[in-house]
């Protein structure tokens, strides 16, 4: 099986690279830099893994990283995501277009040039990794109002590809990986990467049909959009 995998260089995306390459399957991890010295030492360890360059704030990164892909791909996590501290009533306009280009847009179409491009296998599983800060319903006013919204667009991106990629038997799911501690969770999170990439990658092993267009937490729950 391949896995493609977005800001697989640290943090959840790292975690998830590792547990994905402990159980075998080829890893495809897409970052903006190819030197990242987490990925080498993986490689040095003759895991299989592949290392590419996109950056998913850039359309044309997008369209050159999915015309040259040599790979079919089974299952894709859309981990790359920023975040960026803002509060009302100073909000930084340029905060919003940023963060919607890395947060939302490089997921909606990474999907879309790979699935053009026929790259993308029948059964397949997209996951986009989300943020309880992006749920409607759970909203307090939270850290950053750019992050939130980008997140909540996130899930619609998840819903709308959901109905269409029905047809092709590919699930499309939202997903929550908890307060975990990274450079963007910070270290009094309670989970640690390691934590939050195994039960991510247990709910996508076990995902069917019934489960697209859904929004989960790491551990299985589902949560409320």
């Amino acid at each position: 099986m391949n896995w493609l995998i977005t800001g697989a260089n640290r943090g959840i995306g790292l975690a998830l690279t590792r547990e994905v390459l402990k159980k075998g399957y080829r890893v495809i991890a897409a970052i903006r830099n190819v030197r990242a010295e987490s990925l080498n030492l993986l490689m040095e360890e003759g895991k299989k893994l592949v290392v590419k360059k996109l950056d998913v704030s850039d359309s044309d990164s997008i369209a050159n990283f999915s015309e040259r892909l040599e790979y079919k791909i089974n299952v894709i996590i859309n981990n790359a995501g920023i975040l960026l501290r803002d509060k009302f009533p100073n909000l930084p306009y340029e905060n919003f277009i940023y963060s919607f280009k890395v947060n939302t847009l490089g997921a909606l179409f990474l999907i879309q040039e790979l699935y053009r491009r026929g790259k993308i296998y029948t059964k397949a599983k997209i996951v986009n990794i989300d943020s309880i800060l992006g749920s409607i319903n759970h909203a307090t006013g939270g850290v950053s109002y750019s992050y939130s919204l980008s997140k909540a667009a996130l899930n619609m991106v998840t819903k709308l590809l959901s109905q269409y990629l029905v047809k092709d038997n590919i699930v499309v799911i939202s997903i929550h990986p908890g307060w975990v501690k990274t450079d963007m969770g910070g270290m009094e999170a309670p989970l640690t990467p390691e934590e939050s990439a195994k039960g991510i990658i247990n709910v996508i092993e076990n995902l069917t049909m019934n489960d697209t267009g859904k929004f989960f937490e790491y551990n299985g729950k589902e949560l409320e959009w």
